[in-house]
């Protein structure tokens, strides 16, 4: 289910966070996008949210993004096992995703994927996976 999990970074300048990033992954941008109140990077492990501090308040403390392969077998997962779905599932720039508190009190949020950027992130055709 899960395929690949990033370390968020929130800042209030993307383009100031960007080149030591660059560096230390040997990687460019596989996204860059404007969403919201947001200016979203994925790179490398890393996705990098920029906005101002009371925007990105929202998403201190949060585990994620977690991209998995199946957004709809996840979320039944996750509510089966009693997590509080705490921002239903939405469409945004980099695919289909939600917000989760589990029962221990963490809160993740789920990402799966556009199949575009599934096979840039992943390199390879095999990227896009169907549950069976």
């Amino acid at each position: 289910m899960i395929r690949k999990t990033y370390a968020r970074v929130l800042t209030n300048d993307l383009d100031a966070t960007l080149p030591v990033l660059r560096e230390l992954t040997g990687r460019d941008l596989d996204l860059r996008v404007r969403f919201g109140r947001f200016e979203i990077g994925l790179i490398g492990g890393f996705c990098v949210v920029a906005g101002a501090d009371e925007a990105l308040d929202r998403y201190r403390g949060t585990v994620g993004p977690v991209i998995v392969d199946d957004i709809a077998a996840v979320l039944a997962t996750v509510e089966g096992a009693g997590a509080e779905v705490t921002l239903p599932p939405f469409d945004g720039p980099a695919g289909r995703g939600f917000l989760a508190r589990h029962t221990d009190g963490v809160e993740y949020e789920y990402i799966e994927f556009r199949d575009d950027l599934a096979r840039q992130v992943f390199d390879d055709e095999s990227a896009v996976r169907r549950p069976a």
